[in-house]
């Protein structure tokens, strides 16, 4: 698995850079309010050498609950920037061919904009998204390179769901400061040449200093507020 890991970063690297990704994941669908320990690794390692695959971004538009088909190459990870404007819950869920859900990308209430990633494992490919709402939504799928690029230095800041490249990789020993000033979920996970590890996850307002695994090149976060993250 560790040279798959680093099979994808040279991938990632000759398309344009390394990625930094902060994850919004949650242990059980439709509950995302209860911690994780950090430091841990989900059950699930992700097979990174698809994440590189390159296609054209998919747009999508709609009001009300929808189902919305797309095709995206077999076994290649994603990342979806998402809007709604609306008033109840809003839900979106990654749908396998067979109808089944892949995963709980988005459950919010009310307005929503942020990017979420989906299709990590190399045993699940998304064909739909399941989309709840009562207002007007768009999607946008974009391979995982199409993601922000940071250079690891000084400050990155965003507001709610994001994924981001980290070009170059990390190297040694790096520290940040992850700071949220939201209420609810605050989750932080890194992706790098030896697999994943989940950096934070706390409930509402957070400010902490971690180490990013040496190799990483993918920072995902989940957020209700805005966020920041500071190389020290």
């Amino acid at each position: 698995m560790i040279d798959v890991w680093r099979t994808f970063a040279r991938r990632v690297c000759a398309a344009g850079g390394i990625t930094l990704l902060l994850v919004a994941c949650a242990p059980e669908p439709l509950n995302r309010a209860a911690p994780i320990e950090a430091g841990t690794v989900p059950t699930a390692t992700p097979s990174a050498g698809p994440l590189s695959a390159s296609f054209a971004a998919i747009t999508k538009t709609g009001k009300g609950s929808k189902v919305v088909k797309f095709t995206i190459p077999t076994d290649t990870a994603a990342i979806a920037t998402i809007s709604n404007r609306g008033s109840a819950n809003f839900i979106v869920e990654s749908l396998a061919a067979d109808g089944d859900t892949n995963e709980l990308l988005v459950n919010k209430i009310g307005n929503y904009a942020g990017t979420v990633l989906f299709d990590t494992e190399s045993s699940v490919h998304s064909v739909a998204f399941k989309i709840q709402s009562n207002g007007s939504w768009k999607v946008v799928i974009k391979p995982v390179t199409s993601a922000r690029a940071w250079n690891g230095t000084g400050r990155l800041s965003g507001k709610a769901d994001d994924v981001v490249r980290l070009t170059p990789m990390s190297s040694g020993l790096t520290t940040v400061t992850l700071v949220h000033s939201g209420r609810a979920n605050f989750i932080g996970t890194a992706y790098g040449t030896d697999g994943r590890e989940l950096l934070a996850n706390e409930i509402g307002r957070y400010s902490g200093q971690t180490t990013l695994p040496e190799g990483t090149f993918l920072f995902q976060v989940e957020a209700d507020g805005a966020w920041t993250i500071t190389s020290d």
